[in-house]
């Protein structure tokens, strides 16, 4: 089976509880990656270093994610509902949202992250092998 290198959007599963969610990422640049990568890690006075890995996926997230989707725990397709704040009112959640990235759980953006992160590290190791 092919292996593309740079699909226009990337479908990254994340299991919660028996279902299933699905984030949609658009393809992103060496540059940018690097610059995630780069901030994870801050430096402070006396070469102190200061850990912000955390939000920093949480940014690199929000800066591919193009779209949601879920699958129940059959494997059919689902939907992601969110708590409307001024109606308390549950709704689908959808890029025609305002502001819809705020409502995706940051556990589903970090455990995203962390596969793209673990995704560069086979290739690199790979690469290295051979």
């Amino acid at each position: 089976m092919p292996i593309c290198t740079n699909p226009k959007i990337r479908r990254v599963r994340v299991p919660v509880g028996p279902s299933v969610v699905v984030l949609l990422l658009r393809d992103y640049s060496a540059d940018e990656y690097s610059r995630f990568m780069s901030s994870r890690f801050g430096f402070r006075n006396k070469g102190e270093v200061e850990d912000q890995s955390m939000s920093a996926r949480i940014r690199f997230i929000d800066e591919l994610l193009t779209d949601l989707e879920a699958e129940d725990a059959s494997g059919k397709r689902d939907i992601v509902t969110y708590v409307h704040p001024a109606t308390g009112e549950e709704k689908p959640l959808t890029p025609e949202v305002e502001r819809w990235k705020d409502y995706v759980n940051p556990s589903w953006k970090i455990s995203a992250a962390l596969e793209l992160e673990g995704k560069a590290a086979e290739v690199e190791y790979q690469t290295a092998k051979n």
